[in-house]
């Protein structure tokens, strides 16, 4: 999987900077964040990189367990409503301007959208069960590792 740029933070920082350039207040509650993650290339190109992030806190009652929600807590805090749209080799000259159109094209087609009064909740019920099935087979994963080892250490010294 590619590179994908991630703003800093205390499990992550990232392979170059990035400047969040906006942050909007929705209606909703939410704060909407606006990164600028455009870097140089090669002589005058650019990658024009805009990301846009909401964080959205979930509760215990989007969980199907009290142990998955501490554990999320504990590992991860937040989900994050994210998107990300980029421009390759932009003379110098346009970056500023192909960002501000990325920006305002994505502002203009979703902000109603994510400024819903229900979007937290259609996001978080999307969301929580994807990170629960994946909690499920991480352990599933690890169970089995734990026997193979185990089927390994009981059978090393045996003749065949």
């Amino acid at each position: 999987m590619a590179y994908q740029w991630l703003p800093p933070s205390e499990k992550h920082q990232p392979l170059w900077p990035g400047e969040c350039v906006e942050i909007r207040e929705l209606p909703n509650g939410l704060r909407l964040e606006i990164w600028d993650y455009s870097r140089r290339l090669a002589g005058d190109r650019w990658l024009v990189g805009l990301l846009i992030q909401i964080p959205i806190r979930p509760s215990r009652e989007h969980f199907s367990s009290p142990e998955l929600y501490e554990r999320f807590v504990r590992e991860e805090g937040l989900f994050y409503y994210r998107y990300r749209k980029e421009r390759h080799f932009v003379d110098e000259r346009e970056r500023e301007a192909v960002f501000f159109s990325l920006k305002e094209n994505f502002l203009r087609a979703a902000l109603d959208y994510l400024s819903h009064p229900e979007f937290a909740e259609r996001f978080l019920a999307t969301e929580v069960p994807l990170y629960e099935r994946r909690i499920q087979w991480e352990e599933e994963v690890r169970r089995r590792e734990e026997e193979a080892e185990r089927l390994e250490e009981l059978w090393r010294d045996r003749p065949l």
